[in-house]
């Protein structure tokens, strides 16, 4: 009889960006099978056939694996990325300057800005930042279009990275070139997510929504936190998007640090609030890149991040290009399973509204004031996945089985905690709890003959917002 596995029996989620270091299938397959649940797959590096080529690759063994595996595809949105002459590093010592100009200036330690408007943004005085703070630099002079700027301490720059202004409002384009060259074929990375960096409101999630529409609503966009502006429009962000992103690498220059920790778990409480999966990102165990076990620190940092209830954890360097892909994956899955067994999730009020969060509401009741039944796990039936997010909001010591029509709704739940989705055909007029759904969830190698399942669904299959009924099955 062919088994149902949960994803490495952990809850929290791992999100693992693919680069270097994880790009051949049998590191992927290792990747998987360690607990990775969705991969990332960074727009700004590399050319669009190495990303599908890849992408197809994860297709593959996550069906030889015959495990719901999602994707994410991450644009670049309004950021600021510099170049230097011929790719080559630009070594400073505290005190030296180096120059922003529109071209490369013989005999001067010059770079450029993408994208290029951002050079007459640019004033006396501005503190600048490079590469998540990593370089920190004061602009000394302005003069014919060209910027002079001091280094704060000895730093080497190297192409391709990341500069911020902080506290400068810039008049920035919402994509770059290559994000709308990837917009126009999108449908062609066969991606479940598409995160956007740097959003700055509203807005900017409508704008992307747009831009996806032709291919419909099988893309969920993930809105990612890492400037002051979406601090301050955060609820109306969290309202307009699918999920969110807390990308604290740049968020953590463009406000204060001390302010960091604040803020991901109150983005992490707004979330679950209002049923939106949320990511917590950058450094989670960045040590190794080059080592083979964790800090403490880091340690801690991802099981605080699962105490404070975010439904996913995600890794960047360290599988992208790190000497340790598969450890680091090992090891977040192990921090994630010990705390979940042993740790209390940080408890928010939830606000009902709608006739379904009632019932998630009665039915979680059920599961955790009840000293009488102990139940093994939640079966839920969706369409759109809603009564499965619902569910996972509360942060369940038991699994929640979504049972869909829909394989987009499969993998769209890849970043939901506690959620294990597959796909299932039903009747599509009267529910009804047969001797075939029973031997069904026998299937499921954490189920056991005499557990008891509390099952939710509607009186009619696949019609979305009928989720109206709780039953409880003994297998």
């Amino acid at each position: 009889m062919v088994k149902y596995l949960p994803m490495k029996s952990k809850k929290t989620k791992i999100i693992a960006t693919i680069g270097p270091s994880s790009e051949s299938m049998e590191v992927l397959e290792k990747l998987i099978q360690e607990g990775v649940n969705v991969f990332r797959f960074n727009l700004k590096h590399n050319d669009f056939e190495w990303h599908k080529n890849k992408i197809k690759k994860v297709k593959e063994i996550s069906e030889k694996l015959g495990k719901k595996i999602g994707i994410m595809i991450d644009l670049q949105g309004p950021e600021i990325r510099l170049e230097t002459e011929n790719s080559q590093e630009i070594d400073l010592k505290e005190g030296d300057s180096v120059f922003i100009a529109n071209k490369f200036i013989k005999g001067k330690k010059t770079i450029r800005l993408n994208p290029g408007a951002v050079l007459k943004q640019i004033d006396k005085g501005d503190s600048i930042f490079i590469d998540d703070g990593d370089g920190e630099f004061r602009v000394i002079n302005k003069k014919f279009g060209v910027v002079e700027m001091k280094s704060e301490r000895n730093y080497v720059i190297k192409h391709r990275k990341s500069l911020n202004i902080p506290g400068k409002k810039l008049d920035l384009p919402l994509f770059s070139k290559k994000d709308l060259d990837a917009l126009e074929i999108v449908d062609q990375f066969n991606a479940d997510f598409a995160a956007l960096s740097f959003v700055r409101g509203k807005d900017d999630i409508e704008a992307l929504r747009k831009k996806l529409s032709k291919i419909g609503p099988k893309i969920k966009i993930v809105a990612k936190i890492e400037n002051a502006s979406a601090i301050k429009n955060i609820e109306e962000i969290i309202e307009s998007t699918d999920a969110v992103m807390v990308a604290r690498g740049d968020l953590g220059v463009e406000i204060p640090l001390r302010e960091l920790a604040y803020w991901q778990k109150k983005i992490v409480d707004l979330c679950r609030q209002n049923n939106k999966p949320v990511i917590v990102a950058t450094q989670m165990l960045k040590s190794m890149v080059n080592n083979y076990r964790p800090t403490r620190a880091e340690v801690t940092d991802v099981s605080n991040a699962i105490f404070d209830g975010t439904d996913a954890v995600m890794l960047s360097e360290e599988t992208a290009s790190g000497k340790y892909p598969e450890k680091s994956v090992e090891q977040m899955a192990s921090i994630a399973i010990f705390c979940e067994e042993h740790g209390v999730v940080n408890h928010i009020e939830m606000e009902n509204k709608t006739t379904t969060e009632i019932l998630v509401n009665a039915a979680v009741k059920i599961v955790t004031d009840n000293n009488v039944i102990p139940f093994k796990a939640i079966v839920v039936f969706t369409k759109s996945g809603k009564t499965a997010r619902i569910f996972s909001k509360y942060r369940l010591n038991i699994p929640i089985i979504a049972f869909t029509e829909n394989s987009e709704i499969v993998e769209s739940l890849t970043m939901s905690y506690g959620v294990n989705a597959y796909l299932k055909k039903f009747n599509r007029d009267d529910f009804n709890i047969s001797t075939n759904l029973v031997n069904e969830l026998n299937k499921f190698d954490f189920i056991e003959k005499g557990d008891n399942i509390l099952m939710i669904h509607g009186n009619g299959w696949m019609k979305t917002g009928s989720t109206a009924d709780i039953s409880l099955v003994t297998i």
